[in-house]
């Protein structure tokens, strides 16, 4: 029997109104995994407002529950409690909900390593492939519904965060869940459809831009370990009429080149300040290096804010991608 959630269950069946919330800039994890657990809720009878404080991407709408999204808790409390899904640190959730004076019991639900244990509740499981997989856990051990539209969102977190099954963290445990999530009505060809092969075109016109600024650097000195930078500025989102969240994914054509052992994407995000996302395929352990600039992440997956200039900011994060790859 799961006894992880043993004080979770209790928190669910005497509480009546739930706020389940999850990271700024939400990928395909953050909002299934949202979307399913507030479906989930809802049909064991309770109610759940699921929050984010950006918006669900475009990419993601077709989610099943998306649009009952809100992006203001102002006047929202109070709440019996709240879960918060595939967010590492409390200052992620943003800021509606750290000025929530009213959220209950904290639950956080993740499964990245460098989570700091914001909850009043912690369940952080880094051999999970996704957070999709913890909130498929809770609703077997907390006897929630998984309905036909709640596996559909937990299906595409567990689709996403495993790169649809590429990544080292498909388990034979992930690949469980899923076959399950099918089983309740999820439909793989329907979900690959809409997340890979849905792109509006401005995307590949702001790809085109950001793949000529590739740059292969040499991590070790003897070229046999590399790393690859691309870039992306607010003039090439302005360029090519394009969202921020339209630029995800596209560090991993800079990871994908032969002999590269991270990529590193640079999102310039205001002045003088960059998003900066790391992904690494070989032993490299890309959280480390985010966490020596306050960020963090996954073994393989991670980012961090960064202030300075492109320059600066680049150098630093290659000189820490060298200090790194000498711990190898």
């Amino acid at each position: 029997m799961d006894r992880r959630f043993d004080d979770i269950k209790p928190e669910i069946d005497k509480g009546k109104r739930f706020l389940v919330v999850s990271h700024v800039s939400p990928e395909g994890d953050a909002i299934g995994s949202l979307l399913g657990l507030a479906l989930a809720l809802r049909a064991h009878g309770k109610e759940a407002v699921a929050y984010l404080e950006d918006p669900v991407p475009d990419l993601f709408r077709f989610l099943p529950g998306a649009g009952t999204v809100v992006h203001s808790l102002e006047g929202a409390g109070p709440f019996d409690a709240t879960f918060a899904v595939d967010c590492g640190q409390k200052e992620r959730l943003g800021k509606g909900f750290i000025g929530l004076k009213e959220p209950g019991k904290v639950i956080n639900i993740d499964h990245h390593a460098t989570n700091d244990s914001f909850g009043d509740y912690n369940i952080i499981e880094p051999g999970a492939s996704a957070a999709g997989e913890l909130v498929y856990d809770l609703c077997k051990a907390a006897s929630l519904p998984i309905t036909r539209e709640a596996a559909v969102n937990l299906y595409v977190a567990i689709h996403t965060d495993t790169g649809s099954f590429h990544y080292s963290s498909s388990t034979p445990e992930s690949f469980m869940k899923a076959g399950e999530l099918v089983r309740l009505g999820a439909d793989p060809w329907e979900v690959s459809k809409r997340v890979y092969e849905n792109h509006p075109a401005r995307k590949y016109r702001l790809l085109g831009m950001v793949l000529s600024t590739l740059d292969v650097v040499d991590l070790n000195g003897g070229g046999h370990a590399k790393a690859a930078t691309l870039v992306v500025t607010q003039e090439m989102f302005r360029k090519a009429g394009a969202e921020k969240d339209l630029a995800d994914g596209f560090v991993n054509y800079a990871r994908g080149i032969e002999g590269v052992e991270a990529g590193v994407l640079f999102r310039e995000a205001g002045e003088l300040e960059y998003k900066v996302s790391l992904r690494s395929k070989g032993g490299m352990d890309v959280s480390a290096v985010a966490m020596q600039f306050g960020g963090g992440g996954h073994k393989n997956a991670a980012g961090f804010m960064l202030r300075g200039s492109l320059e600066a900011v680049r150098a630093k994060v290659i000189e820490a991608l060298k200090g790194e790859f000498g711990r190898i």
